[in-house]
């Protein structure tokens, strides 16, 4: 089974909820699937607990590695078919993501990435929102 990095993304994700990551150094993916595993990862953890979205990140990755849908690792339907399109179009997304000149609006046209979830991506990509800006949640 390919490496999706889920040592790092588990070890990531569980800093986020005990300190503050603002300093911690995060760097731009450089390629589609680095992209679409952040994404992936973002929209997992978005309204559940540290534990349960990085359950669903691995679940989700391993339907994927296999060419199977995200929603074999992923009760929400639409959550799923967002995760599978991501995954789908990651090569296109990754491209204009990196074309586009304003980071925060193109993440937050994402399916299933709201207002509060932008803001986690951003920082797991290395785009830092202005400190105003910044989810507290």
């Amino acid at each position: 089974m390919p490496s999706f990095g889920l040592e790092e993304t588990m070890r990531y994700g569980a800093n986020a909820f005990q300190e503050d990551i603002s300093g911690a150094e995060t760097t731009s993916p450089e390629t589609a699937d680095e992209f679409a595993q952040h994404v992936i990862d973002a929209i997992c953890h978005a309204s559940v607990t540290p534990s349960v979205g990085r359950r669903t990140f691995e679940r989700c990755m391993r339907a994927l590695s296999l060419g199977s849908t995200a929603r074999i690792g992923f009760r929400h339907p639409a959550k799923a078919e967002a995760i599978d399109m991501i995954w789908r179009e990651r090569e296109r997304l990754f491209d204009e993501y990196n074309a586009s000149p304003d980071k925060m609006r193109f993440l937050a046209a994402l399916p299933w990435v709201g207002p509060v979830t932008k803001h986690s991506l951003a920082r797991r990509l290395g785009v830092y929102a202005e400190h105003a800006q910044r989810a507290v949640a």
